[in-house]
Parts: structure tokens; sequence; C-alpha cells
């Protein structure tokens, strides 16, 4: 049976008093607020508690009303457990179980200080708007959602959800241990994949249609293609683009010319979006609220609506389209004489895949075999395509060089992508790892984005930019550790040039079967890079001016920094007084979507797992607690966990300063890099969780 929980009640209580300040109400009154079959005498109990905490005044006759007096504070309860973030201050206050139970991440409370300096949450302000998902399930005829992520049950009552549903719920009232949930849709069993995706949607928020509104709003716009006062015609020159095989939308394109002084133009051509998605449109504000596309490992959840992200904004091949464009004019040796920026009208020659651009740098021969084309037929390159794609890898190369002179960080972790199958269960998968081709888009769109911020910052104090802070010294120091451990000599705390000492750790671990671990444990010590109108730099590519101007299709800040360059060429003042506000909901949307695609990567290797329980792997230590280990296997990039009992031979105890595992009596030791040999024992989809168990340790 559900309880009342007194402590709770009485926040829920305070808030009738918080938002009706000037009102006076009995016992009866405040029970009928309450909504709850009590004895009189306990909310008498709870009113009196909040007398103590000087929330309210309590009359002879016994009425209550708030007190005005009262010295209170409003805060945010954190996202990290037992933290409360003062809004007027951003001090983060210690907060106890008893203080924080009632209450989401987010949620606003009013609060006070005792004398002992201890936070005192008195009621709640106002709740976010959270969703959340889970399974349902009934025990003696009560059915319930249990939130894992919360650590939370909501009672619910509603017919259309039966046992083992995946249900998206909110909160409808929290008076008891456990709230009170509203179904707002049930989405099919926890069972069926397709359910499964929809979950994670619905878990992040992802709107996965577009309004009537907004698909109207999308199919009045016509292409209008001419040009005009701030439009070039480039149409005659050479231009291509190069992208992943299975790319739907093409919003990058680059253009060659040899000069006559053998100096060559280079032009970076982007997707003219703010041409068609104009400011206060139903099609604008949708596109700033998704702030990006969010790619599920078997869908994409656009930002755009398809008639724009495919066709009137995509740089299909031999057709026109209106586009941004740098162009850059390079000596022979390489080097930057000339930079300008504008609007053009272009003719993409010839679209080609990372592949067959790999193949034209690799190769001698102008024809590309059928085995590495996206039509899966030979293909003929002409001479100056030819030599054109070879010429721009030789320019990527230098621009590379230059980079990493300076300090840039480069990362080359191999990505894993599933073949799904109509159903999107995952039949297969393949290990992405990134070539010359990669590298040589990669250099040129740094290029432009570097360019674009320059020219803002130059212009206008309005910008948006990318920016990235110096990484955790904490992780730093854990870093140092585990690679000394495995006879890694880098100084990577209070050296001299970070930049440089992690480059040449991640340089040392290539090709060596710690590398993954390295490089995670490398990321995970950065600063999460972010968009904001105050530039302070980006730590990882170093560069002291950055902005994203290069995806306008699938990302909401290229289009805001589009709109400010366009601003400059027409000398206009451009002016946004909410535009850090925009950066930062950009960045939070970011963030969101990022978690939506692990937790879709992580959902479809357990889909993959589970066809193949019993089997056996060999896997790297990826990650150590005192609960076990995380094991990476080497193949397929599947990451599992292996408990305590799971371990072989020994007791095993966990040693945190040296963050391994040691055997008690052998004395063997697990730390992370190291190489094992697995069985799949189970997995779970609801916790997307996969169990392994260790056969033995490699040598």
């Amino acid at each position: 049976m559900n309880k009342i929980d007194l402590n709770i009640l009485e926040k829920k209580a305070a808030s009738l008093f918080f938002e009706n300040k000037k009102k006076t109400y009995n016992i009866k009154q405040i029970k009928f607020f309450l909504n709850v079959t009590i004895d009189s005498i306990y909310i008498k109990d709870l009113l009196r508690n909040l007398f103590l905490k000087k929330c309210i005044n309590i009359s002879n006759h016994d009425k209550y009303s708030f007190n005005k007096s009262l010295v209170f504070l409003v805060g945010i309860i954190g996202k990290r457990k037992g933290k409360l973030i003062d809004l007027q201050s951003s001090a983060e206050l210690e907060i106890n179980r008893k203080e924080s139970a009632g209450f989401f991440e987010n949620d606003t409370v009013y609060y006070s200080i005792n004398k002992k300096g201890k936070v005192n949450i008195l009621s709640i302000k106002k709740r976010t708007e959270q969703k959340f998902v889970g399974e349902v399930e009934i025990d003696k005829n009560i059915k319930s959602v249990f939130i894992r992520k919360q650590n939370v049950r909501f009672i619910i009552d509603d017919r259309r959800a039966k046992k083992e549903d995946l249900v998206v719920v909110r909160l409808k009232d929290w008076k008891y241990e456990d709230p009170e949930g509203e179904v707002l849709k049930v989405i099919g069993k926890s069972t069926d994949s397709e359910a499964q995706t929809h979950a994670i949607l619905e878990e992040f928020s992802l709107p996965y249609i577009f309004s009537d509104k907004v698909e109207q709003e999308t199919n009045s716009i016509k292409k209008d293609l001419n040009t005009e006062k701030y439009r070039e015609d480039q149409t005659s020159k050479l231009t291509f683009t190069i992208d992943p095989e299975d790319a739907k939308d093409f919003d990058d394109a680059l253009s060659f010319k040899k000069l006559k002084d053998s100096s060559m133009e280079v032009g970076v051509h982007i997707a003219d979006v703010s041409h068609y998605v104009k400011t206060k449109t139903e099609l604008d504000k949708e596109a700033f609220y998704r702030a990006t596309s969010v790619y599920l490992a078997d869908r994409v959840v656009p930002m755009l609506p398809e008639k724009l992200s495919n066709d009137l904004c995509s740089l299909n091949p031999r057709e026109k389209k209106n586009v941004f464009s740098v162009f850059f004019i390079f000596s022979k040796n390489y080097k930057i004489s000339n930079i300008r920026f504008c609007k053009s009208l272009i003719i993409s020659d010839e679209r080609f895949s990372y592949e067959e651009a790999q193949h034209i740098i690799e190769s001698k021969e102008k024809i590309i075999p059928a085995e590495k084309t996206i039509l899966g037929k030979e293909k003929k390159v002409n001479k100056i395509l030819f030599s054109s794609i070879k010429e721009l890898y030789l320019i990527s190369k230098s621009l590379k060089k230059e980079r990493e002179e300076k300090g840039s960080i480069f990362f080359n972790k191999e990505e894993i992508r599933f073949d799904v199958d109509k159903k999107g269960n995952p039949v297969g998968y393949k290990i992405k790892k990134q070539k010359e081709a990669n590298f040589l888009i990669e250099e040129f769109m740094l290029l432009a984005n570097k360019a674009v911020a320059t020219k803002i910052k130059e212009h206008t104090r309005t910008g948006v930019y990318r920016v990235h802070d110096l990484p955790d010294e904490k992780k730093l120091v854990e870093i140092e550790r585990f690679v000394k451990n495995l006879g890694y000599n880098n100084r990577l705390v209070n050296a001299k040039n970070i930049n440089k000492e992690i480059n040449s750790l991640l340089k040392s671990c290539e090709g060596k079967p710690e590398k993954n671990v390295i490089d995670m444990m490398v990321i995970r010590a950065m600063s999460k890079a972010k968009y904001s109108s105050q530039n302070i730099g980006h730590f990882g590519l170093k560069f002291e001016n950055y902005s994203h101007f290069t995806s306008p299709i699938r990302r909401y800040p290229d289009l805001m920094v589009h709109r400010i360059l366009f601003s400059i060429l027409k000398k206009e003042k451009f002016h946004d007084k909410d535009i850090e506000e925009k950066c930062l909901h950009c960045s939070q949307r970011e963030e969101l979507a990022t978690k939506a695609e692990r937790a879709s990567i992580k959902l479809m290797q357990v889909k993959y797992m589970s066809e193949r329980i019993n089997e056996k792997f060999t896997g790297i230590v990826s990650g150590i607690s005192e609960r076990g280990v995380f094991v990476e296997i080497i193949s397929n990039k599947c990451e599992g966990f292996v408990r305590m009992k799971d371990i072989p031979d020994d007791y095993f105890v966990y040693d945190f300063k040296a963050n391994t595992l040691i055997g008690q009596n052998t004395k063997q030791e697990y730390c992370l890099g190291d190489k094992v040999l697995i069985r799949v024992q189970k997995t779970d989809f609801e916790k997307k969780h996969i169990d392994f168990k260790i056969l033995s340790k490699s040598q």
C-alpha cells in the first residue's frame, strides 16, 4: 500500500501559503487542498512544523496564514545528487535525502538556511516539465511504473496501460512515498523493437513529426535561385561533395580552381538555409526548439523538414543551389594569401563517398572499381576532377600539419555502425575509421569555421562561438597515473604544453589494445564544448576564434552564424539581446541529443548481443568500480559489465587509489586496458545492460 509521507505532504501544504500569501485558511480547507484521508491531528503536526520553520503564522482560532517576515531563498534541485543551486549566486549547496524527497532535478524550490547552516527546503515553486518512460508493473492489482534513473516509482491508474507496456508518464501529485503518475502515452510492448526506439525518442523529448503549420509553411517555400546583389554566379567552377555513403543530405561542397600565378582558389560552399528559413516563422521556431538533428542507431530525427534538408538546401549533384561561400587563395606552398565571403549559386558536378574519394587519393588510376562506388558500378573520374582532389588533399595535409604544430588535439576513435533490418533489429555491424578523405573535408570545414569566427569577431560584438575550456585537472591526474602503470611517461599535470603532451599520448597508444580506453579517458577529461556569445577560444583545436558555420541543415547555431555573417556583408547592425540564452538552449539540446544517441547505440548493442548468449569474445577492461569491471569487446565495441562474483579464481576487492581490482589470495590484478576472455551471460532491454562473465585473463 502507498503510505502517506508527512515530510512530502508538509512541503505540499507549504505551497498553498507561498502561492497565496495574503489568504488565511482553516484545517478543513487545508485538508481539502491536500486531498488526503488522514486524521486532522497529522495535518496539525505538519502545520506546527511549518510554524517552527517560520513559514506560517497560527492564530488562537486555528487560522493559518503565510508569515510575511519569512526570509527565504530560491534554488534549483541540481543534477548531481544531494545538491541545490542557489538561483541568485549560483552557489552549490548540500542537501540531505529527507530535504530532497518529493523533488526532481531542475525543480525550482523555496528554501531557507537554519542557524546551523543546514538547508531546509520549504516548498515547490515550479515543477520542471518532465516526462518519464518506463515499463508497467502490476502487483496486487496496483499498477506502477518504476523509473530507474530517478529511483522513483509512479503509481498509475489507467485502463490503457497493460503489464509490460512501455508508457510515457508525468507527475500528477506527490503526497505519498510513491508519487501519483499520469499516463500520457502507451508506446507499445517492452519486447517490441520499434517501441524500444520510440521510448528513447519520448524519454529525451525528441519530436519526430512536424506540425501541420510547419509542414504547410515549408511546402509554400519556392526554390528562388536567381543571382542578386549579394549572390554571385559560381556555377561554372568545378565543384563536388564528399560525404558518407549513406548520407541523405549534403550541406557542404568544395570548389577548386588553378589561377594563372600558380596559386589556387578553394571555395567552401555551405547550404544557404537562412535564405529559406526566415526569422519569426513557425519553421524557424521549430528549428530553434529542436536545435539539432539527432542521429540514432537506426534513424535520423531531423532539425528541418525533408523538403528543405533533402531537397531545397541539399547540394545534390547537377542541381543549381543557393550557398554561403568562403573563398581561400592558397599560394603554391599552401599558405593563405586572401579570404573572401559571399553568397553564391553553384552546381555540384559530382557526389563522392568517402571511400570513393579515398580511392582517388591512394590511386593513380582515374577509375573507381565497382566494389568501392556508391552505386556498385565502375566510375570514371575526369582528369581535372581527379587532379583537383589530389591537390586538395595535399593542401589539407599542410593544414593538418600546421594545426598539429600549434597544438590541436587529434582523436581517431573507431566508431561502430549497426546494419539494421526493416524491423530495426541489428543484423551486422561496420567499424568506421577516419582516413585521409575524412581529414580532407574536416580540414576545410575547420578552416571555414575559423575564418567566419574571426570575421565576426572583427566586425561585431554579437557572435555565436563554439568554445572549449581547459580539461579537468583531477581527471588528468587519473590518466597520468593510469598510463604510467602501462609504461607511458607522459606528464599531463602542470605540463608546459598540455596539448602537445595529450597528442603525444594519443599517438603512442595507436594500434595498441588500450587505445580505445585511453581515448575515452582523455575525452572524458575534456570540458564539454558549447555555444556562447562570449569567446574564450577552443582548447581542443587550439583556435583563438572558432564557430560553427558548416552544417546549418542539422545545427541551429550555424544558421544563427549565417545570419550574423550576412548582416556584416550587408554592413547592417546585428543585435540580439537573447543571443546568450539561445546559445545555452542550443548547448542543452545538443547534450540531450548526445545522450539519446548513446542510449540508441547501447540499445542496439543489447539487441545484437542478446542473440549471442553464451558466445565467447576477447575484450578490454574499459572501466573499474567497487561492483566489478566494464569490458569492451574488441571486435564489435559492445560494452558489458562483469560483477565481482563473475571474476574467476579469487575474491576481488577494489583498490580506489590504484583504480584496480586485487585478488585477496592470489594478488592477481585487473587494470584498465587488460585483455580478457569473456562469455555473454544475459541482456536486459529495459536497463540497456549486458552481463559478461570473465573466463580468463589474457597474457
